[in-house]
């Protein structure tokens, strides 16, 4: 086939119903004048962006397959729109070998995309995949710490994650003192300089016999500061039973102390400071998931259903009341609900959730059913909850109370309120087939897609180029 031969077909075909013709194309040595003249790497990008849409993942498996074997250098000009789809799939399956091979790439190359590098290391974190984890901490961080190419902390993920590796090694030989010296030496070429009342507070949480909820809340009151550390120690212990790495579960506390912070620093109590209005923690998850280039919903969901884990363990330690507790369980039903009625397709690559071990105040069925919707959401379509509802019926019929706002969550022309933040991360209703929908000033949320680049097709769904759709805007 010539090189116009193909370009008229990609062109003014369907570029899912010419699979084939691409593929042969690009089994070959790429035409001269095909490189000279026109946009490879839009043919490429749209091609996978394409089938990922339309979940015919094992098309965008065979594609990756023939750009890595046949053009190598190719596939390296744009692997990271590749790997980051393989790092989600392969760890949706627990492949943890295909995991390594997909960051490897990214390890190799830490700033040929550094925000899509960063997904992926999330991801692999929320998996707990702590080999591969370590290796990119100690192969990438000087180049990411040392280029000036990057905005702000960009080594902060790679530098708070080795914080939590060490610490995790100081817990397991079961001392009961930290060298101080040793650790802040070990860090500080990580960016860490501490005082000597966080390590004392740290020592305390980590390694000394636990106080009781009566000398905590004292604390509170009269040392806020120190008493955080020293929960949050408690809190890494108790994780560490239940099969979290520190890493993880400080991801977790780090993310929730910085809503804390952001809206109940000045409370005096544990009651006080720990209470969730979920107005507030709907907009602060919101703000994980709001970028229209990269998806981050993955972070948005490790967040609100790991904040759970930290309220179990304050309820069973008695540092907050039963009714703070109670309120809080009900606020994350709500927004839980609302994610999985919303985003009822992307499910599937946050499934991480269900390899972690269960809370406690979470009922066994619920935590199997939910589990299944996660898992059957990778083959549903992109398509109102109306349509993909009856797909999880039995699961909903089994789910409890959470089903009621699943369904919420999924209803289709919710009225445009800019309160409730997860229902209206994006600003471009359409409907089904892709027009904009106006009718009686409603809307129809879009369901959040993989973000792609300039070249591929617009998140919109006006079939597009971003370049030539709303990336004009």
């Amino acid at each position: 086939m010539t090189t116009e031969e193909f370009w008229n077909k990609y062109i003014n075909e369907n570029i899912l119903e010419i699979f084939d013709v691409t593929c042969d194309f690009f089994a070959k040595e790429l035409p001269q004048e095909f490189i000279d003249n026109y946009d490879v790497g839009e043919v490429i990008l749209e091609t996978r962006g394409h089938h990922e849409t339309a979940k015919n993942f094992d098309n965008v498996i065979k594609f990756t397959e023939i750009l890595q074997n046949n053009h190598p250098q190719l596939y390296k000009e744009y692997f990271q729109y590749f790997n980051d789809f393989l790092i989600d799939y392969h760890c949706f399956r627990q492949d943890s070998l295909n995991v390594r091979k997909a960051f490897t790439l990214f390890i190799e190359n830490p700033l040929h995309d550094y925000d899509k590098y960063l997904l992926g290391f999330k991801k692999i974190l929320f998996y707990q995949q702590s080999e591969l984890i370590e290796k990119a901490i100690l192969k990438n961080f000087s180049a990411v710490n040392e280029s000036d190419d990057l905005m702000g902390s960009a080594e902060y993920d790679l530098a708070i994650c080795m914080f939590y590796i060490l610490l995790q090694e100081i817990y397991e030989k079961n001392d009961n003192t930290l060298n101080r010296t040793a650790f802040s030496s070990k860090l500080s070429g990580y960016n860490f300089e501490f005082e000597d009342n966080f390590l004392s507070s740290l020592e305390t949480g980590l390694l000394k016999p636990l106080l009781d909820a009566d000398e905590l809340k004292d604390l509170f009151k009269n040392d806020k500061e120190s008493a955080i550390i020293i929960i949050q120690g408690y809190f890494l212990r108790y994780m560490y039973k239940k099969g979290f790495t520190f890493y993880l579960s400080g991801k977790i506390w780090d993310k929730m102390l910085n809503f804390w912070q952001e809206n109940n620093s000045s409370k005096k109590t544990t009651d006080t400071y720990f209470n969730v209005k979920t107005g507030l923690f709907e907009k602060y998850l919101a703000g994980f998931s709001s970028n229209m280039f990269l998806d981050n919903k993955s972070e948005m969901i490790a967040i609100l259903w790991g904040s759970v884990y930290i309220y179990d363990f304050f309820h069973k330690r008695n540092i907050i009341s039963e009714e703070i507790f109670l309120d809080f369980v009900q606020t994350t039903k709500e927004l839980k609900g609302k994610i999985i009625g919303q985003y009822t397709p992307d499910l599937w690559n946050s499934n991480f959730i269900h390899s972690w071990k269960k809370p406690d105040c979470i009922s066994e069925t619920e935590f199997l059913e939910e589990n299944k919707i996660f898992k059957k959401s990778i083959t549903f379509k992109y398509q109102k909850f109306s349509r993909l509802r009856s797909n999880i019926s039995e699961e909903l019929s089994k789910i409890g109370e959470l089903s009621h706002f699943i369904i919420e969550g999924g209803k289709s022309d919710l009225q445009r309120d800019d309160t409730n933040l997860l229902e209206n991360l994006f600003n471009s209703p359409v409907n089904e087939i892709g027009e904009f929908d106006n009718h009686n000033n409603t809307y129809e949320p879009i369901k959040a897609e993989k973000k792609v680049g300039r070249n591929e097709p617009c998140p919109c769904g006006s079939g597009k180029k971003y370049k030539k759709c709303c990336g004009q805007k």
